[in-house]
């Protein structure tokens, strides 16, 4: 990018995430932003290893990285940028801002714009405090999180920080930006599980993308989705349950995923997964769409206890017992501890299998 270092800045918004594919949600978020706060340019970063997903299979970066190139082709003020691919390493938000600060400070300033329903979680992030310093943070309506709600918190934790939805941006202090754009309910999971299902994913994605996902066959392994969704009607029982249940809970961005083999302790339940959110809010959000889709899988949640409070969510399948916690609160309880004589199992692409010990 050619700069003129002795004219004003230019004004440059910058999208990350995983972008696992990238769809009309980004793409229309990206350009009213553009447009609303007048700026130069928009930078699409795919992240090379979201720390939030270390346990989810994905997409490699050189294949997401052609699907931004194909979704903004004819869009001048749209680049895709390969910051995180010559990093690698897991990608935190703070040390790509502070890269491209450093390489691009003098001539140009920066707007990272934020979903709102990743920034409600903000606190999880790394140095979180550290991020307005470093970019004007741009937050856009996501589903199913709103505007006020990341407002209200946002003021609590950045009480020194202007909030608001001043659109000058050529001012250089920290700041933080609402803004009311088109809030479209499209998700890049529910793309995934589309494809996997061999169902339409038109209309949610540029053509181009659509296109290059089915000749590449991506996301088309799902081999959960064939036990989940079985033809005789049968309820889904067991470890091939357990496994279902594992995976609602990736595509719920639950983390720290631990499935113990209990049949031969317990008389409770055959397995126990235990995993984690970032807040009380992602936990209560994660065991309400968990029981709404594994109900539709014919995997029944017959009761559930602590979701008000969103810090040990205590969920029965039955089969299956699962333990959703707020991070602290698992850390307090330690039920791996607890239950440290049951063996462990882990997911690999034939399905949950013992864990290899070291020898």
């Amino acid at each position: 990018m050619e700069t003129d270092k002795s004219g004003p800045k230019k004004k440059i918004g910058l999208l990350g995430g995983t972008l696992d594919p990238i769809h009309y949600g980004h793409l229309r978020a990206a350009e009213e932003v553009y447009e609303i706060l007048g700026l130069d340019e928009v930078w699409f970063v795919p992240a090379y290893q979201p720390p939030h997903k270390l346990t989810r299979h994905l997409t490699p970066f050189k294949q997401r990285f052609e699907m931004v190139k194909l979704a903004i082709r004819g869009s001048n003020h749209f680049k895709v940028k390969d910051f995180e691919a010559r990093r690698k390493g897991v990608s935190y938000s703070v040390d790509l801002l502070r890269q491209i600060k450093a390489l691009y400070g003098r001539q140009c300033l920066f707007y990272f714009i934020l979903g709102t329903d990743a920034a409600i979680d903000i606190e999880s992030w790394k140095e979180w405090q550290s991020l307005p310093s470093l970019a004007t943070l741009v937050i856009v309506q996501r589903p199913p999180v709103s505007i006020k709600e990341v407002k209200t918190r946002f003021s609590e934790i950045f009480p020194d920080i202007p909030i608001g939805q001043r659109t000058d941006v050529g001012e250089e202090q920290p700041a933080i930006i609402m803004l009311e754009t088109t809030a479209l309910d499209i998700s890049s999971t529910n793309i995934r599980a589309l494809a996997g299902r061999n169902r339409s994913i038109r209309f949610l994605l540029p053509e181009d993308v659509r296109s290059y996902i089915m000749k590449n066959k991506l996301y088309m392994k799902d081999y959960t989705d064939k036990i989940c969704r079985p033809d005789n009607g049968q309820p889904v029982e067991g470890i091939d349950a357990a496994r279902c249940i594992y995976d609602q809970i990736l595509n719920n961005k639950g983390e720290q995923i631990v499935v113990l083999d209990m049949r031969s302790i317990s008389p409770v339940a055959d397995f126990f997964i235990i995993a984690q959110g970032r807040s009380t809010r992602h936990v209560q959000g994660m065991a309400s769409r968990m029981k709404r889709e594994l109900s539709r899988q014919k995997i029944k949640c017959h009761s559930i206890e602590g979701e008000e409070e969103g810090k040990w969510v205590l969920m029965d399948f039955d089969d299956v017992v699962v333990h959703l916690f707020y991070e602290p609160v698992r850390i307090f309880y330690d039920l791996e501890g607890l239950w440290n004589e049951a063996p462990r199992l882990v997911m690999t692409v034939d399905g949950l299998k013992p864990e290899e010990k070291d020898e």
